[in-house]
C-alpha cells in the first residue's frame, strides 16, 4: 500500500503515465482532451467500459489536485489509498495489457475436415468439455461445428427412424444455422479485445487465434463462452 504523504504523487505519475501511453496510442494531439482519449481507447478495445468510466472519474480527482486549493503545501483533495491502488492497476493493465493466449489454459484444438466422420466429434465431446470444432476443406477453413449444431442433427434425424443416419460432419453442418460462426484474431489479441468481440453486437460463438487471424492459418486455440471468466478476472481493477 502506498504510504499517505504519497498518495498525490502516486496518483498524479499514475495517471500522466495513463494519459501519455493513450496519446501516443491514439495519434492524440495536444489539444484533445482525456476524456476524449478514453472513450477512443474504450471503442478501441484498449480498456474496458468499467476502466473508461473510471478514468472518467479520476480525471476530476486530478483536476481538483492539480488545480485545486492547498494547505501547508498539501492538496485538500487527496485520493484515497485504495484510489490509487485502482489507477495503478489500471495503468499496468493498459501498459502490459494480458494476451490471451498466454492467460488461457492450454488447449489442444480439435478441428476436421468435412469429410470425416461425425463420431469423431462426438466421442471428443464425450470424453471433454470441448464443445466446438472448426472445419477445414484442406487448408480452408468452411464452418464452426458446435454441440448445438450436432444436437439438432440429432433430434431430427431421430424423428425420422429412430436412428442416427447421418455419417459425415458435412452431413451435420446442414443443420448449422447463420449464429454458429467464428471471429479469427491474431495470437497477440489481448483479454479486452477478445471479451470486446464475444461481448459485441455479432455476439459469435468463439474466436479463433491463428497466428495473424488468417482463416486458413493452424488454429493455436478456440476462445469461447467458457473462457470468458479466466479472461474478465485478468481486468478486474476492484
Amino acid at each position: 500500500m502506498t504510504a499517505s504523504p504519497d498518495l498525490a504523487v502516486s496518483f498524479l505519475a499514475a495517471f500522466n503515465d495513463i494519459e501519455a501511453h493513450l496519446r501516443t496510442q491514439l495519434r492524440a494531439k495536444r489539444s484533445d482532451s482525456f476524456r476524449w482519449m478514453v472513450r477512443i481507447a474504450e471503442k478501441q478495445h484498449l480498456i474496458s467500459k468499467e476502466q473508461a468510466e473510471t478514468l472518467d472519474a479520476f480525471a476530476e480527482l486530478r483536476n481538483a489536485i492539480s488545480h485545486g486549493q492547498y494547505n501547508d503545501l498539501r492538496p485538500i483533495a487527496d485520493p484515497r489509498p485504495d484510489t490509487v491502488d485502482t489507477i495503478e492497476k489500471i495503468r499496468s493493465l493498459l501498459l502490459n495489457p494480458p494476451i490471451a493466449l498466454n492467460v488461457l489454459p492450454e488447449q489442444k484444438v480439435r478441428s476436421y475436415s468435412l469429410e470425416d466422420p461425425v463420431s469423431r466429434a462426438l466421442e471428443v465431446v464425450r470424453t471433454t468439455e470441448i464443445s466446438q470444432f472448426p472445419i477445414y476443406k484442406g487448408t480452408e477453413y468452411v464452418a464452426l461445428l458446435t454441440t448445438n449444431t450436432i444436437a439438432r442433427w440429432v433430434a431430427s434425424d431421430l424423428h425420422d427412424n429412430a436412428q442416427l443416419d447421418a455419417r459425415s460432419i458435412k452431413e451435420v453442418l446442414d443443420y448449422a444455422e447463420s449464429s454458429d460462426t467464428a471471429v479469427f484474431l491474431p495470437r497477440t489479441s489481448t483479454a479486452q479485445e477478445i471479451i470486446d468481440i464475444m461481448t459485441g453486437p455479432k455476439l459469435p460463438w468463439s474466436v479463433i487465434l491463428t497466428e495473424h487471424g488468417k482463416p486458413h492459418q493452424k488454429p493455436l486455440r478456440v476462445v469461447t463462452g467458457r473462457d470468458m471468466r479466466t479472461l474478465m478476472d485478468m481486468l478486474k481493477i476492484y
